[in-house]
């Protein structure tokens, strides 16, 4: 019969009590468990809704590879980019470390996209401006 009257007490504080007013009547282990899982529930509900933020924010066409693998350049490792009527030549110091042929492009859309990917990335680069 205890049971039930503290389930009855339990059910009611859940229902009728202030906002972040303790449960009366409660056992203190109950009550300290009733909390760790509302905590819990809350930080679940902020990762959710986080992770539903990035997710609206992510781009939603699909990804072309073309002529240039962006996740493979890897951008910390140039200093310079220079760009010829024949070619992209990505450089360190004064050595030559990756070199894209104009050829290998499907359309002028790619070597924009690439210029401006470029002078995002790298401070010194020498882009031409057709």
């Amino acid at each position: 019969m205890e049971i039930l009257v503290r389930l009855f007490v339990w059910i009611l504080n859940l229902t009728y009590r202030r906002q972040d007013a303790p449960l009366y009547g409660a056992n203190p282990v109950d009550q300290s468990v009733l909390l760790e899982i509302e905590e819990s529930r809350k930080l679940e509900r902020e990762a959710q809704r986080q992770s539903q933020i990035v997710e609206n924010f992510k781009g939603t066409a699909e990804q072309v590879h073309g002529a240039v693998d962006y996740d493979e350049l890897k951008w910390e490792s140039y200093d310079k980019a220079v760009e010829t009527a024949e070619q992209f030549a990505f450089y360190n110091g004064r050595s030559i470390q990756k070199v894209i042929a104009k050829s290998a492009f499907g359309n002028r859309q790619q070597m924009l996209t690439l210029r401006r990917v470029i002078r995002r990335h790298l401070q010194n680069c020498a882009l031409r401006e057709d």
